[in-house]
């Protein structure tokens, strides 16, 4: 038998590739699998000699001259099922579909063990359009190797390429769980699950349009787009139908708060508490928000009795500070907004933390302790200036490929 050495760590470490439009770099990594081939002993020498030849001719560039060489050796020795995989893989890379198809269905006939011969199938069905065989094919691999991160992430492509989103989402989350890093499945999971959202969605407003359930979608869409104004519109629509759901009410307060209605937002959030009067983040959201519009004769005791109920929140005790602050009672506050720095070091809560006990210490004449918050102030902001900074540059390198990459891309078709 023909043996593929290092063929498990190149296939571990091929492209994850999603897109039609890469089809072509795909069938280019088909081809590099021959040249992990060694011959084994009790072969006959020319079978030897017909596969060193394919081998040589790919590391040439010669996929034609491979290919002959691949025929020779499935003539010389026609039951060996390697000799018509490899062929199937040189005949893939050339673009000669059909009869790749037809040698790598024989591979698998003579030998269905032979390793990602059924991933390979699926892959050339699919670009033949034949997505039903494909998806056979794919799911005949993964019963074989369920963890095959390539062959799961085909049949993602497969289940979105016959409009199942759901299914895709289904295949390339478990291709996440063993490759969670990849920036292409990523993508690609992304895009199945928001088809799965979409038409769960359209199906939402197909059953009964004027849902309180699709007026909060409506408006969770608006939200996420910065649309503050439709999303207000929306979640009072689903008000008028849901009057006792606090989460509709704490949703509205969110949006007149990110918009910088405060005084619209309290009368929310207040609804809110007032309809669950014992939950914290109800609490948190009335209190933060009076604190906000120089109430803090109303919002500390809010906060107050929110960090009794749910201790160690940053924010909580940032707010908290602040507004004992603003009613003369430094030291107090100077505690608080010390917790809530420790809690969140290095963030922006911290941040803001650092800046007002600057302030406090300053009016308590804690000199030193004074210059330490501003140090620990400066040390944030400057750390998040510089992670701005190498965000931009990232952003600029993958806007701007290399050569290479373009030239790899540009002339991959559908």
């Amino acid at each position: 038998m023909i043996a593929f050495a290092a063929f498990q760590q190149l296939r571990l470490g091929m492209p994850l590739l999603p897109s039609r439009r890469r089809w072509n770099l795909v069938l280019v990594c088909v081809g590099i699998h021959v040249l992990c081939l060694t011959t084994a002993a009790g072969q006959a020498p020319a079978v030897r000699q017909a596969f060193e030849r394919g081998a040589a001719a790919m590391r040439n560039g010669q996929p034609a001259a491979a290919e002959q060489a691949f025929r020779d050796a499935v003539k010389l020795a026609p039951s060996m099922a390697e000799a018509h995989l490899d062929l199937g893989l040189v005949l893939g890379r050339e673009g000669k579909l059909a009869e790749a198809i037809q040698s790598l269905q024989q591979a698998i006939i003579l030998d269905p063990s032979q390793p990602s011969a059924g991933m390979f199938l699926g892959i050339f069905l699919f670009q033949s359009n034949r997505p039903d065989e494909a998806r056979a094919a794919l799911q005949k691999e993964l019963s074989r190797e369920p963890d095959n991160v390539e062959a799961l992430v085909w049949l993602g492509n497969v289940e979105l390429a016959t409009a199942h989103p759901d299914r895709a989402a289904a295949a390339l989350d478990k291709a996440a769980e063993k490759s969670p890093d990849n920036l292409d499945l990523l993508e690609l999971r992304g895009k199945a699950h928001s088809q799965v959202a979409r038409d769960s969605y359209a199906r939402m407003a197909k059953l009964e349009p004027d849902s309180w359930h699709v007026h909060r979608v409506q408006a969770q869409i608006f939200a996420d787009e910065g649309k503050h104004a439709e999303a207000v519109t929306e979640y009072q629509a689903a008000i008028k139908q849901q009057t006792r759901n606090p989460d509709l009410y704490e949703a509205l307060g969110d949006e007149y708060r990110a918009s910088s209605q405060l005084e619209a937002a309290q009368a929310a959030y207040q609804t809110e508490l007032k309809l669950a009067p014992t939950n914290p983040v109800a609490m948190y959201n009335a209190g933060s928000v009076a604190i906000e519009r120089g109430d803090s004769a109303a919002g500390v005791p809010l906060l107050q009795a929110m960090v009794k109920v749910y201790p160690g929140s940053p924010v909580a005790e940032y707010y908290l500070g602040r507004g004992l602050a603003s009613l003369g009672k430094d030291q107090e506050a100077a505690n608080w907004l010390q917790k809530s720095a420790t809690g969140d070091h290095n963030g922006e809560i911290g941040k803001r933390s650092y800046y007002e006990l600057t302030r406090i210490y300053r009016k308590l004449h804690r000199t030193e302790d004074a210059q330490a918050a501003l140090a620990d102030y400066n040390r944030i902001r400057e750390a998040q200036e510089k992670a701005s900074t190498q965000q931009v540059q990232d952003w600029k390198k993958l806007a701007q490929p290399t050569a290479e990459s373009a030239a790899a891309t540009g002339n991959s078709q559908p």
